[in-house]
């Protein structure tokens, strides 16, 4: 544990020399910041701490089509309209991508997510990652229901939908919800870490 301690101070020291913070910067925050220097630095290790446990990577790319991804997810019942003429799967890197859960102690609307989506500098999701997300970590949405508020699709009857997964009596379901609706604040919201 001592060496991993001193690894990450080591990088906080790097990184900080970086944006112009000397060793007698850091001395005094040290020296006179007292415990609300410490009550800083705690606070922003756990906001961290709650980014790194919320978060996932998918792996992304291939040539598979949007229904063969569907199929790999095995879900107990998926939405009819969530298929490869409605959610055609679009050229993205082979590589990884981290998705990361934003929760709320409210019901937030859909704008209220995405403003902190932005204000965390985070990316808006892609449905492709809701579809990959859904395959590889079959287990998340029984968790808790998971929203990716990627750019609405427009469904038959007008509304403006996103791909939601989440369980009903304990089958896996991908879904569509209306982007306007409230959210309720036990549900998960994945965004994605630039």
């Amino acid at each position: 544990m001592m060496d991993l301690k001193g690894t990450i101070a080591e990088q906080v020291v790097v990184e900080l020399a970086k944006k112009g913070v000397t060793e007698a910067d850091i001395e005094l925050v040290g020296t006179k910041g007292g415990m609300s220097a410490v009550g800083i630095f705690v606070d922003a290790f756990m906001q961290c701490l709650r980014q790194v446990k919320n978060a996932c990577r998918i792996m992304t790319g291939g040539t598979r089509t949007t229904d063969e991804v569907i199929a790999a997810g095995s879900y107990g019942w998926a939405n009819d309209l969530v298929n490869g003429e409605n959610f055609p799967m679009r050229p993205m890197p082979e590589g990884h991508r981290e998705i990361v859960y934003l929760e709320f102690d409210h019901n937030p609307s859909s704008e209220e997510v995405l403003a902190e989506a932005k204000r965390q500098g985070l990316e808006r999701p892609r449905y492709e990652d809701a579809l990959f997300f859904g395959e590889q970590h079959p287990e998340e949405q029984r968790k808790a229901p998971v929203v990716f508020l990627h750019e609405p699709w427009q469904s038959p009857n007008g509304s403006l939908d996103v791909l939601v997964l989440y369980c009903y009596d304990r089958r896996r379901d991908l879904s569509l919800r209306y982007f306007g609706d409230g959210w309720d604040r036990r549900w998960r919201f994945a965004v994605v870490r630039k």
